[in-house]
């Protein structure tokens, strides 16, 4: 229903400890970032209970509804703003029944070192103003850096967010600690569409998408046009 043609896909055979930090250069690999659970926030904006029931990441499948997203909390970058250091983020900021602020939830898992990944970004970056303005939240969680033979760190990050002139929500999942307990990431980059309205997942699609626009307007015209599940 929401899918389309992937470009590409770097499959993952696991989201295993690294065993030792290491570098393809001579140089001191920076630390690991210490991806420490966070307490986040239970209510929306507006105050009002994230949802409790029926929790996963199981995907909608025509009149069978998705699950809804568990309330993960993130250290990252609200709309890559670094000048503030890293905030904790809950995908409860994004949680809107009433669509006072978006309508759908554009939610990409990316490795750094990924290609496809690196591409399918910067076409979201392309048109980040274009989906904002059809009420699409983009929120992205990074979890390998750039050198994969060695873990995540700040400093990945922080050259991902200034490389690719991101300007969403840019988040730290590290191995995939979070979003890994609920969802099968077999490959990159994983794609997901959420209605923020419920937090039911719409759609799960692994691979570079040929057309983010395309991708996303079919989970806004689905919303737009479907009461959210209870």
């Amino acid at each position: 229903m929401f899918r389309r043609a992937a470009l590409g896909v770097f499959a993952l055979a696991a989201f295993l400890p690294f065993a030792s930090a290491c570098s393809s250069s001579d140089a001191p690999a920076p630390p690991a970032f210490d991806d420490v659970d966070v307490t986040g926030r239970t209510t929306n904006p507006d105050g009002v209970a994230y949802p409790t029931t029926d929790l996963g990441a199981r995907a909608r499948n025509g009149d069978t509804p998705g699950q809804r997203i568990p309330n993960f909390s993130f250290q990252g970058y609200p709309n890559s703003d670094r000048s503030q250091g890293l905030q904790i983020v809950s995908l409860a900021d994004y949680y809107d029944p009433g669509q006072a602020r978006h309508k759908l939830m554009y939610l990409v898992a990316a490795v750094c070192w990924c290609p496809h990944c690196q591409a399918e970004t910067r076409a979201i970056v392309a048109n980040s103003s274009a989906l904002r303005d059809k009420g699409v939240v983009v929120v992205q969680t990074l979890m390998e850096g750039a050198d994969p033979d060695r873990p995540l760190s700040l400093v990945d990050v922080d050259q991902w967010v200034s490389g690719m002139g991101t300007d969403f929500t840019v988040l730290i999942d590290s191995e995939a600690k979070r979003l890994g307990t609920v969802a099968n990431i077999a490959g990159v980059p994983l794609n997901m569409l959420v209605d923020t309205r419920s937090m039911e997942v719409l759609d799960i699609t692994i691979g570079q998408l040929d057309d983010v626009v395309g991708y996303a307007d079919a989970g806004v015209s689905w919303v737009s046009t479907h009461a959210p599940r209870p």
